[in-house]
């Protein structure tokens, strides 16, 4: 890769996680130096990205990073009422992070306005660095709708259920889920120097699955383990009182009657109207046509379709 490519690139991702960053803190009197942010998911993210592991568990380059949920593990503190969307990489995340966003923000527009652009770089918990939840701490809203993409030993369950806060856990066939995910990999931005990365994601599809199967793609796992082993660490708090799953097919067949079903989980009053307009405000179509910045730099929203 030449110079002034890697340099067009390098100002590509500035641009991104700086806008990203400074959307929020607007919304902030006293807002937190987001430069430490915007460096780290440009180089440590995406230039040159890193391997971080914690308890066995291993993230590679795209922001993603052991030691931050090592923080949130021993330090974060939840509010009543968050929202955590846990969940595998391209299993529903976004589209229950939506839902759940429509029902808690719907009449506040301030707030709408404010989490619109909201995603991987400021709301997953095991991104960035732990400075990330200064700005979060300090933006005006009462209750927070968060996302996370590791498994259960990762996430210090007690403290977030004694804080009154609830997981909703996100689940998929995982033949769409690897199909979706091989079509999103091959539009990340990342250094064509950053030779790990393409190991992990090659552009073959037949060298992906096998590399991603046997466990060798580094995004909150072990070596070894994929989906599989993901879906068995929350398998056993399917009946948690604070924790709700719901299956990506169910969305597709019948949208309205999961949004009821999250709602009544988080206590939010609906009427039949709010749930018809909220199921298209967050249709695949919708959330497609007004994709945020993170989401069209990676050509995120495709099809969404069950058995392809």
């Amino acid at each position: 890769m030449a110079d002034t490519e890697q340099e067009a690139l390098k100002q590509l991702l500035k641009n991104f996680f700086g806008g990203a960053f400074k959307d929020l803190a607007q919304y902030v009197t006293d807002p937190p130096d987001v430069q430490p942010l915007v460096d780290y998911f440009v180089n440590d993210g995406f230039m040159q990205p890193k391997l971080t592991e914690w308890k066995g568990y291993k993230m590679y380059g795209q922001g993603f990073n052991t030691d931050t949920i090592k923080w949130v593990y021993e330090n974060w503190t939840p509010w009543k009422d968050d929202v955590i969307v846990a969940s595998f990489l391209k299993t529903g995340t976004t589209w229950a992070k939506n839902i759940v966003r429509q029902l808690y923000f719907r009449h506040d527009e301030k707030l709408m306005a404010m989490t619109r652009n909201m995603a991987m770089p400021t709301i997953n918990l095991e991104t960035g660095l732990p400075v990330k939840f200064e700005l979060l701490e300090k933006l005006p809203w009462k209750k927070r709708v968060l996302v996370t993409h590791v498994p259960t030993p990762l996430l210090n369950l007690e403290k977030i259920k004694s804080a009154g806060a609830k997981i909703i856990c996100t689940l998929r066939n995982p033949k769409d889920q690897m199909v979706s995910w091989y079509h999103m990999t091959l539009n990340f931005p990342v250094n064509p120097n950053a030779t790990k990365h393409f190991d992990m994601y090659p552009k073959d599809w037949n060298q992906f699955f096998d590399l991603c199967f046997a466990g060798k793609q580094l995004q909150c796992n072990k070596e070894g383990e994929w989906y599989m082993e993901h879906l068995l660490s929350w398998y056993p708090h399917r009946n948690d009182s604070n924790v709700l799953f719901v299956f990506y097919e169910d969305l597709i067949q019948d949208q309205e009657k999961e949004i009821k079903k999250i709602a009544d989980f988080l206590g939010v009053a609906v009427s039949d109207q709010d749930v018809s307009n909220i199921a298209k405000e967050t249709s695949f179509g919708s959330l497609k046509s007004n994709s945020n910045t993170t989401e069209k730099l990676v050509n995120f929203y495709r099809k969404g379709k069950v058995g392809d």
